[in-house]
């Protein structure tokens, strides 16, 4: 299956308006979406849709970019054939999430997901209320996301063996192995982690620029705003980056200069640190 990239998530949160204010001091553009909002960081509509949910906060949905219509008519056959129902967006499905094609299915840690294709431009300029560049999006997608799974090595099997995603690296910080795929040039748009239940641990927006990220930081300090991890660099994509706490409890990491990997010379390796210096917790 040839998924390009990480589309866009949809995100479950109990307060929209703390999200609205804490979307632009990531320096996210932010329009209205009904009852919830969207977060735009380039040339697309939207990369998050932020919903208003009273029950559970986290993951709504991961949109996968798919190369067109044949494409996604080849990875819905796929899907059956490996035993994974798929639903067909219909016409009001695809308006809502600016695509031409989407189908929906569920992975085996209960993620519901959404192969796509066609994005529809909105042809808005991008212009961030704080200042910030610009994000790292392009062939790349929009960053990645760290997904807490109870059915891990299922979740491996499905992502590599039936969607095609490739192991960059492990590491094993206890008995079970955290994996990091990627479906693209960078290091990984999908790390999965064991969990005694399904939970969204953080999704990652890359900035153009290192000041980027230290204009941010200090933003997050004059407001208050609470971090998870200071700045540090990370071993394997070796992106600096800081660990945001946001108002739903899960966490943004902010960062700049994620490693791409060449597949004609990669290997797979195994880290036994997470970070070269840095990403200490706030004392």
């Amino acid at each position: 299956m040839d998924i390009r990239s990480l589309g866009y998530i949809g995100i479950d949160v109990a307060d929209i308006d703390d999200w609205l204010e804490y979307a632009e001091l990531l320096g996210a553009m932010v329009a209205p979406d009904g009852d919830g909002l969207h977060m735009k960081i380039d040339e697309r509509p939207f990369r998050v849709a932020v919903q208003p949910n009273q029950k559970t906060e986290g993951l709504a949905f991961a949109g996968w970019e798919l190369r067109d219509h044949t494409a996604l008519e080849r990875a819905a056959s796929e899907l059956s054939e490996a035993g994974f129902t798929t639903h067909v967006g219909s016409a009001e499905d695809c308006a809502e999430r600016r695509v031409r094609g989407l189908i929906r299915t569920t992975d085996p840690g209960g993620f519901e997901l959404e192969l796509f294709h066609g994005p529809i431009h909105d042809h808005e300029l991008f212009v961030s209320p704080t200042g910030v560049s610009g994000f790292q999006t392009g062939p790349q997608g929009m960053g990645h996301i760290v997904l807490g799974t109870p059915n891990v090595a299922e979740s491996i099997h499905f992502y590599t063996q039936v969607l095609g995603f490739r192991v960059s690296d492990y590491w094993k910080p206890g008995d079970d192995d955290v994996v990091f795929l990627r479906c693209n040039p960078r290091h990984h748009s999908l790390a999965l982690v064991a969990a005694a239940e399904p939970a969204l641990y953080h999704f990652m927006l890359e900035a153009n620029t290192l000041d980027d990220v230290g204009y941010t930081l200090d933003r997050h300090h004059q407001t208050d705003t609470p971090l998870s991890m200071g700045l540090g660099k990370h071993t394997n994509d070796q992106m600096v980056s800081f660990y945001s706490r946001s108002p739903s409890g899960f966490e943004v990491e902010f960062g700049f200069g994620g490693l791409l990997i060449d597949d004609t010379n990669w290997t797979v390796t195994q880290i036994t640190k997470p970070s070269f210096w840095g990403h200490h917790p706030p004392s």
